[in-house]
């Protein structure tokens, strides 16, 4: 029973290590692709992950179903407008925390048919409330409505 333990976590480790040298191989040829930030939206109570997801969204529909307008006083207060017309959003939601946790987006890569997103979490003290931290990004679909390869890559 010990050594089909030990297996199974030299097996787990080997994929894991895999998949992150595979990111490395696509990134190493890849060139920056051009994304707005997803600014003045909340993730809605009722969606409420147990892990990290990640997640490409395609439609107004499937975006309203985990993220509200949170819209404030100023020039920049409004949300940031997505058409998925012709628009699509990948975005990473974290469980609910009372962390102080910030999550932004680095940069996203595109090689052939592969897109990298490279997003950053920073966290910090506790705080008095809960709240679900999320980044999100905008990115114009392909003319010729290709598929992609995506790749989430936190730095």
């Amino acid at each position: 029973m010990k050594k089909l333990i030990r297996i199974f976590v030299l097996a787990l480790v080997v994929a894991v290590m895999g998949s992150c040298s595979i990111t490395r191989k696509v990134e190493k040829d890849a060139y920056p692709i051009a994304f707005t930030e997803v600014h003045n939206y909340y993730v809605k109570n009722n969606f409420t992950p147990k892990k990290l997801v990640r997640k490409v969204i395609n439609t107004e529909g499937e975006f309203r179903a985990i993220f509200g307008d949170a819209a404030v006083m100023g020039a920049n207060g409004r949300p940031t407008p997505i058409n998925f017309g012709r628009q699509f959003v990948l975005a990473v939601v974290s469980p609910v925390t009372d962390t102080n946790t910030q999550m932004y987006p680095l940069s996203v890569l595109q090689n052939g048919n592969a897109i990298i997103f490279n997003y950053k979490v920073d966290k910090g003290g506790k705080m008095s409330y809960s709240v679900s931290p999320y980044v999100a990004v905008v990115l114009d679909r392909p003319v010729n409505n290709s598929a992609f390869e995506i790749y989430w890559n936190e730095k």
